[in-house]
């Protein structure tokens, strides 16, 4: 035991020197994006567009976000298949597009930027959009062979995991890579249903007032025997070309308005079925188009108010003021008992909400009514005013 306790002193200075030594470097961190964020499909018709937000941060440590590159890979499985491993479906040949991310400007380089580089940068949203061809709807994952299934207890088979749905989907799957070429973890995957769209609508008209135009259509007949816990058909309306309905969630009726409505430029209107399964929207190709030229028709309101006052310098008039955007004025007519026939006194519209008529013979009873009159061409000319009568002094 002595001889124990003298060796361990002996070897004590030994042993605190030896803590203090340094060991050799550690590797560097291989740093890797975290998974993009907000991601969503859309289906329309043959076509599938994803959406989602660009990552601002690594998934394994501080710093400046490592990230060039973000990878869509793609799978579609038949009914009742289980779903791939993250191998088989992050692989080379299911990679179906690739988009380049624009890197942060180094200090003081802001200025020197491309304005024509249009890559998304981290924390920016970006999409991806795939047309389904035929070959793209075939599966590449098959059901697994059909065998007699065990006996189950009620509590396990009631924490089994739900069965595969009976349609065929397309699964997505997205992720970031570094310069290094280094993949980061997968966003959440998107399984995109392929089940028979909903037929487009029908009879799609445009009608119109001063302020917005109102869309109306004829649902098509619904059919969701295919997909038992579909929602019920709606409607997203697009104006012109859009790439996105201008509506924020889809319509339940067959109407729509939209505004503001812009005299003199033609508009279009397209609108499409939406079915939601698995919380994808699925789309309907788009209706035959619905164009108007509007143009302003809309005459403005009867003035109101109108007072009037016989003097010595002739009879003063004063109504009050319309409020249309586009008033260009007012017009005074006149008439003379007892036929008071009426006419203008000018032709050009005045803008001022009062008016003094010079031109009376004294003791003529005289009748006024006024008109308001808008800036478009043709003019459109409001009805007439309540009538006043007054005897000229």
């Amino acid at each position: 035991m002595r001889f124990a306790i003298a060796l361990l002193a002996a070897c004590a200075p030994f042993v605190v020197a030896g803590c203090g030594k340094e060991g050799p470097p550690l590797p560097p961190l291989r740093l890797v994006p975290a998974p993009v964020a907000e991601a969503t499909a859309r289906r329309t018709a043959a076509r599938v567009e994803l959406r989602f937000v660009l990552p601002t941060r690594n998934q394994n440590g501080a710093g400046p976000i490592d990230l060039q590159t973000v990878e869509i890979f793609a799978i579609t499985v038949a009914p009742g298949a289980p779903p791939p491993t993250n191998r088989d479906l992050m692989s080379t040949e299911r990679l179906v597009g690739t988009i380049d991310v624009r890197p942060e400007p180094e200090e003081g380089a802001a200025a020197k930027e491309d304005p024509s580089d249009k890559r998304p940068r981290p924390g920016e949203a970006a999409s991806f959009a795939e047309e389904l061809t035929p070959e793209k709807m075939t599966p590449r994952v098959e059901p697994l062979a059909q065998k007699e299934a065990p006996v189950q207890d009620p509590v396990a088979a009631a924490k089994a995991a739900p069965p595969a749905p009976a349609y065929p989907q397309r699964i997505y799957a997205v992720r970031g890579v570094t310069r290094g070429g280094r993949p980061g973890p997968p966003a959440p995957r998107l399984a995109v249903p392929l089940v028979e769209p909903a037929a487009a609508p029908a009879s799609v008209e445009v009608q119109y007032n001063e302020r917005t135009f109102v869309v109306t259509w004829l649902p098509p007949v619904a059919n969701t025997s295919d997909v038992p816990a579909a929602d019920p058909v709606g409607f997203n309306v697009y104006v012109g070309g859009a790439a996105s309905p201008v509506n924020a969630t889809p319509i339940g009726e067959a109407r729509f308005e939209h505004g503001p409505v812009q005299f003199g430029v033609d508009q279009c209107f397209v609108v499409r079925t939406v079915r939601t399964v698995q919380n994808v929207r699925i789309e309907s190709g788009p209706s035959e188009p619905a164009c108007v030229s509007p143009r302003d028709k809309f005459p403005p309101a009867a003035p109101k108010g109108l007072q009037i006052v016989a003097g010595p310098e002739g009879v003063s008039l004063s109504w009050d003021a319309n409020t249309e955007d586009d008033l260009a004025g007012y017009i005074v007519l006149r008439g003379e008992s007892p036929d008071e026939t009426l006419q203008a006194l000018f032709t050009e519209p005045i803008r001022d909400s009062n008016y003094r008529d010079t031109a009376v013979k004294p003791g003529v009873t005289y009748v006024y009514r006024l008109v308001a009159v808008d800036k478009a061409t043709p003019p459109n000319t409001s009805a007439q005013s309540e009538p006043a009568r007054v005897t000229a002094r």
